[in-house]
């Protein structure tokens, strides 16, 4: 699947706070003591790393220093998730943090349509039954 030129806003807020707190758990720092550090409220902090809200470079530039981190590796981290080097893409360990990065540029309906889609196949393919000894079925 080609990213290229195709991100919203919203999946990039999405993916830089995925490298956010993926380098704070990597540091083994908790939520609060990075945002105090960084002069900010740990309820921002946690709204940034869901990529619900916007962070100021001014405000990224302190919770890089907060994390020891050279905001170049941050920018870094960031470009590789967003598809820079396809062959080294990054996606983050959060299974939800990954749903938001798949599904963060597509329409309300083209997700419905897709759940639907999948729902479907869920009914139409059950799985298979198991075999009795010498690979007979059972009857129920």
């Amino acid at each position: 699947m080609a990213f290229a030129f195709s991100e919203t806003a919203q999946a990039v807020r999405i993916a830089l706070g995925s490298v956010l707190r993926s380098r704070r758990l990597a540091a083994g720092r908790t939520l609060s003591e990075v945002a105090v550090e960084a002069g900010l409220s740990p309820a921002h902090l946690s709204e940034v790393e869901r990529g619900r809200k916007e962070v100021s470079t001014e405000r990224l530039l302190a919770v890089a220093h907060a994390l020891n981190v050279p905001p170049a590796e941050l920018y870094s981290d960031l470009a590789r998730l967003l598809g820079a080097d396809a062959d080294v893409r990054a996606w983050p360990e959060d299974p939800p943090a990954k749903l938001r990065l798949a599904t963060a540029s597509l329409p309300l309906e083209a997700l419905r349509s897709v759940a639907d889609f999948s729902a479907y196949l869920a009914m139409a393919n059950p799985p298979p039954r198991p075999k009795g000894p010498i690979g007979f079925t059972p009857r129920r």
